[in-house]
C-alpha cells in the first residue's frame, strides 16, 4: 500500500518503489487559506509519483512568507532524512518552492547526504552524480529565485521612498517624538523633547563630555521610547541626528520634514563643531588598493601596504596582535595572485553560453508561476470591485445600513490598494530576473581579461563584485566568494575534477 497525506490507497506494493518524500510551500497564509496553492502543489505532486513509480512516505507543508524568519516543516523534513538514511528522494515542484535562500541551499546539501531532488514541473532530477554545469545551473536558479524576492522588498521600500520625499518621516519615531496613528506622522513628545533640548544644550557647551552629558541628562529623567535606560551610543546617535532640527536622513539622502523641530538649526550645528574638536580626520598619505581585502591566515589581523624607496608597494600583516612573522609581498606578485582567483570564476564562452540557455529556460517556467500570481490577484481585485458594487446599490435601497456601507467599502478599499501595489511590485521584480542572471554571467565571462587590462583601483572595484575578503598564509590565497561567484567556482572546480 501507498500513504498520501495520511490516507491509505490500497493496491499498491510499496516493496520495488523508491521511497520518497515531497516538499509543498506557499509564500504566504492568504495562499493556505484560499486553498489553492498547497492543494495544487499535492495534487500534481501525487501525480506524478503515481507515474514514476515513487512511494510517498511523508509529506512536509510549508506556509509562511518569503519575508519572514523561520521555516519550520523544511527543517522538520531536514532532520526527517538525517534520522531516516534509506530516504533518499525528495519530490518539490520546482526550485522556488524548495528553496527560499542560500542558506536553504547549503543546509539540504545534496552531494553531502547523497540526496536525489526531483523537480517535477522543471524536469529537473540533482543528485550527486549530476553533472557540474547542471549543478551550476541549479545553484544559479537558486540565486534568482531569492533574487526575485529580493525585488519584492525593493518594491515595498520604494514607497517607503515616496513617502520621505514627502517630508514624512517613514520609521518608527525617536527619543523625543511618538507616532500618531491617525496620521501617520510623527509628532514632539511633550514631555521627552525639553530634556532633548536641554541635553544638545550641554553639550554645545563644550564644558561637559558624551558620557558625563548622559549622565546628567538620565538624572533629570530623559529615558528611550521604550523607557529603557540610554546608552552612550544612543546618546550619540541622538546628538548627530538632523530629525531634531527638522530634517532626517533616509537611505543616505537628507529630506525635509514636515514634523516641529525640537532644536534649532543653529543648536545642532554647535554640537556637532563639539564633535568635530575632538574628531579631526586622519590623514593617509597613500591610497593602496588592495588594503581591506585580506587578512593574515596566521594571527587574523589585517594585511597593511607601505611605499618603499618612494615607488614600491609592499603588502604585509599588521601583527598587531604580536607573535606574527609579517610576511610580505609586493604589488606585482599579490596581482597575479588576486588573478589567479579571478580565472577561477571566469567562464568560457561555451559555458557561458550553455548555461545562458539554461537561465533562459528557467526564466520561462519563473514567468509561469508570474503570470499566476499577476491572474489571482487581478481576480481578486475584480471580485473585490463586484462586491463594492453591489454593497452600494445596496445601500442607495436601504438594504444595508450606511454605517455597514463604510466599514465594508473601508476594509475593501484597502485591500484593493494593498492588491494593486503587490501586482506592481511583481510586475516589476518579474523584469529583471533574467537580466541579472545574464549581466551575472556576463562578469563571469569576462572577469579575467578586464582584471588584465584594469588599473590598480580597477582591479580593486572588480574583486568588490567577486570577493568578501581573503585570507593569506604568506604563499597561497584563500577567497571567500560572493554569492553567486561562490556557487561558479564550486561548479567550475567540480567540472575540472570531474571533467565530464
Amino acid at each position: 500500500m501507498m500513504v498520501f497525506g495520511g490516507i491509505i490507497l490500497e493496491g499498491f506494493q510499496g516493496e520495488d518503489m523508491t521511497k520518497a518524500i515531497i516538499y509543498v510551500r506557499v509564500s504566504s497564509k492568504e495562499q493556505a487559506e484560499e486553498g489553492y496553492s498547497i492543494e495544487s502543489q499535492q495534487k500534481y505532486l501525487r501525480q506524478y509519483a503515481l507515474e514514476k513509480d515513487l512511494e510517498i512516505i511523508r509529506e512536509f507543508i510549508e506556509v509562511e512568507s518569503a519575508k519572514a524568519s523561520g521555516r519550520p516543516a523544511f527543517n522538520e523534513m531536514i532532520a526527517f532524512l538525517r534520522r531516516n538514511k534509506s530516504i533518499k528522494t525528495i519530490l518539490c515542484e520546482k526550485t522556488d518552492r524548495i528553496y527560499r535562500n542560500f542558506t536553504d541551499y547549503v543546509a539540504l546539501d545534496i552531494d553531502q547526504q547523497d540526496l536525489t531532488l526531483i523537480l517535477a514541473k522543471e524536469g529537473e532530477t540533482i543528485s550527486r552524480e549530476s553533472k557540474s554545469h547542471q549543478k551550476l545551473v541549479h545553484g544559479l536558479k537558486v540565486l534568482l529565485a531569492k533574487n526575485y524576492i529580493d525585488n519584492l522588498k525593493e518594491e515595498s521600500a520604494k514607497g517607503l521612498l515616496e513617502k520621505a520625499q514627502q517630508g514624512e518621516f517613514p520609521q518608527k519615531a525617536p527619543t523625543g517624538y511618538r507616532n500618531n496613528k491617525e496620521t501617520k506622522l510623527i509628532e514632539v513628545d511633550r514631555e521627552r523633547a525639553p530634556l532633548i533640548e536641554k541635553l544638545f544644550e550641554l553639550y554645545a557647551t563644550g564644558n561637559y563630555s558624551l558620557e558625563v552629558s548622559r549622565k546628567k541628562i538620565i538624572q533629570d529623567g530623559l529615558s528611550s521610547v521604550s523607557g529603557k535606560t540610554l546608552s552612550k551610543s544612543q546618546v550619540e546617535w541622538i546628538l548627530k541626528n538632523p530629525i531634531y532640527y527638522g530634517y532626517f536622513r533616509w537611505r543616505g539622502q537628507l529630506y525635509k520634514g514636515v514634523h516641529e523641530p525640537i532644536i534649532s538649526k543653529r543648536l545642532f550645528d554647535q554640537v556637532q563643531e563639539q564633535f568635530d574638536s575632538f574628531n579631526r580626520p586622519k590623514q593617509h598619505k597613500h591610497d593602496f588598493a588592495y588594503t581591506g581585502l585580506i587578512r593574515c591566515a596566521k594571527c587574523g589581523c589585517a594585511i597593511t601596504a607601505e611605499m618603499k624607496k618612494g615607488k614600491y608597494v609592499y603588502y604585509h600583516c599588521t601583527g598587531f596582535k604580536g607573535n606574527c612573522e609579517k610576511p610580505h609581498i609586493n604589488q606585482e606578485d599579490l596581482e597575479k595572485k588576486l588573478g589567479e582567483l579571478v580565472q577561477q570564476v571566469t567562464m568560457d564562452d561555451k559555458r557561458f553560453a550553455w548555461c545562458k540557455k539554461g537561465l533562459t529556460e528557467s526564466h520561462e517556467q519563473e514567468k509561469e508561476y508570474h503570470n499566476s500570481t499577476v491572474e489571482a490577484l487581478n481576480q481578486e481585485l475584480k471580485q473585490l470591485q463586484a462586491w463594492t458594487d453591489k454593497a452600494y446599490q445596496d445601500k442607495l435601497q436601504g438594504v444595508i445600513s450606511e454605517d455597514y456601507w463604510r466599514k465594508v467599502s473601508t476594509e475593501w478599499t484597502a485591500r484593493q490598494a494593498s492588491l494593486l501595489d503587490s501586482l506592481n511590485r511583481h510586475k516589476i521584480a518579474n523584469r529583471s530576473y533574467l537580466e541579472t542572471g545574464i549581466r551575472i554571467l556576463g562578469l563571469a565571462n569576462k572577469a579575467y581579461d578586464l582584471f588584465q587590462v584594469l588599473e590598480p583601483i580597477g582591479k580593486r572595484e572588480l574583486l568588490n563584485d567577486l570577493l568578501s575578503n581573503c585570507v593569506w598564509d604568506g604563499k597561497k590565497l584563500y577567497p571567500t566568494y560572493k554569492k553567486p561567484f561562490d556557487i561558479l567556482a564550486k561548479g567550475f572546480n567540480c567540472s575540472n575534477q570531474l571533467r565530464d
